[in-house]
């Protein structure tokens, strides 16, 4: 008998692993653990498994460590234990899901994308929180990161960070030109413009271009800033091909045609674009909090001392200062032989104490609202720490099991248009077309 597409645990390459098959046929396996004492932290030794990638330290480092022990000082009779997750988000995905649908009780609790929770979900690759948390615990954070980690009225992953986009240029060559930061997406292209006909950039703009889940935020964020989305805010319609999308995608093709960005975008990630900023070869630079400091220190980064940041801009006409959100969080593993341990961690992780350490240490946001607004984040040494509390959030369309390939059908037909490979129209056709198959569960 064929498996139906809510039987079936899709990864971004479009693989599939039969969910009933991994954890048990029948409604018993369904309904989940026993939960009567979840809330319970064991009186003895216990150990769990925490699944997670680095957490950068301002200073370079890796607090994952630091978080480690401070838990312990409070916790001492729960030993935690590292596994470190693979550098690539889809990767990592696609390893836990694997373990998790096979119904391993470690890792007890894993880090992973706030882009998850309705896959997860719905495949019972996560466990709801709502039923373990007191009445109005989610309102000490982010309204919209709060939405984002909802499917079907629960909430399934504690926030550990946020993350956001911000611009970032060489304030040397603004200067030497009498040029100012750009109020407009279009005054940037006509800056960058002026600055490489005198020969002082090889790039105007670059930004992160590459057939993968950056571009797909890069995407989000603009087609926000047109005043359009990808999909509806209930993740059933495509709205992605309106008229948004065709400016959107029609501004970034300009970028290119124009010499502003280079073509190369089409194969650029995070770090590449960085690597172009960072050795004086772009005017400016889209990229994450992480980049500043990078790009601000002398032992990384050719321009040091001659950089700024500020929020995105926007179109001619429309408003700026948003940002794709972006962060990521804990998750517990419903199969856990010790709920309690591990849900004693990632509230611990998620709440003042260990908020406050990162919003001391940490190169990315605090997203509990009383750390986030806090003296230690407004005293950091990255300016964009304090634009941050005032970036409009913009959210990808995450709120569908099936984002795997929604993503995928934003990020394919895009990088083709940067390519040159097909027109902005084209390529909205096939996304729409791309996008309705991925909402019907069906591979790409």
């Amino acid at each position: 008998m064929p498996l139906s597409r809510r039987s079936l645990l899709r990864t971004t390459a479009g693989a599939a692993v039969p969910l009933a098959a991994a954890t048990g046929c029948g409604r018993a396996a369904a309904r989940g653990p026993d939960l009567s004492h979840a809330t319970d932290v064991p009186r003895g030794p216990v150990t769990i498994r925490w699944w997670a990638g680095r957490v950068a330290a301002r200073d370079g480092s890796d607090l994952r460590p630091v978080l480690i022990s401070a838990f312990r000082r409070k916790y001492r009779n729960i030993t935690v234990r590292l596994i470190a997750s693979p550098p690539t988000t889809d990767v990592a995905r696609a390893a836990l899901t694997t373990q998790v649908a096979s119904g391993s009780p470690s890792p007890d609790v894993y880090m992973g994308d706030l882009a998850w929770p309705a896959q997860f979900a719905e495949n019972s690759l996560a466990l709801a929180l709502d039923p373990l948390l007191p009445k109005g615990y989610w309102q000490r954070y982010p309204e919209e990161l709060v939405r984002a980690l909802t499917y079907q009225g629960q909430v399934y992953a504690f926030p550990l960070y946020l993350d956001e986009a911000f611009l970032y240029y060489r304030t040397d060559l603004l200067h030497k030109h009498g040029l100012r930061p750009p109020g407009s997406w279009e005054e940037l292209a006509t800056t960058a413009t002026k600055i490489q006909r005198a020969g002082d950039a090889d790039f105007g703009f670059v930004w992160q271009g590459t057939v993968y889940e950056g571009l797909t935020a890069n995407v989000a964020e603009l087609v926000a800033d047109a005043g359009g989305s990808i999909l509806s805010p209930d993740a059933r319609k495509v709205t992605f091909d309106g008229p948004a999308g065709v400016r959107a995608l029609s501004y970034l093709r300009e970028l290119i045609t124009r010499g502003v960005t280079p073509s190369s975008v089409t194969t650029f990630v995070e770090q590449d674009s960085l690597d172009a900023f960072t050795s004086g070869r772009s005017v400016f630079l889209r990229n994450w909090l992480y980049a500043w400091g990078v790009a601000d220190n002398p032992a990384s980064s050719q321009v040091a001392g001659k950089i700024g940041v500020m929020r995105r801009p926007g179109f001619e006409g429309g408003t700026g200062g948003r940002s794709c959100l972006g962060g990521w969080c804990n998750y517990l593993n419903p199969h856990s032989r010790n709920l309690g341990a591990a849900l004693a961690f990632a509230r611990f992780l998620a709440e003042e104490e260990g908020q406050s350490i990162l919003a001391r240490e940490a190169a990315v946001l605090p997203p509990l609202l009383s750390q986030l607004h806090g003296k230690a984040v407004a005293r950091s040494a990255n300016p964009a720490f304090a634009l941050a509390r005032d970036v409009r959030l913009v959210a990808r369309p995450t709120r569908t099991p099936e984002y795997p390939m929604v993503s995928k059908a934003v990020f394919t037909p895009v990088n083709e248009v940067l390519s040159g490979g097909t027109s902005v129209r084209q390529a909205l056709a096939r996304a729409r077309g791309d996008l309705r198959a991925a909402l019907r569960g069906e591979a790409l």
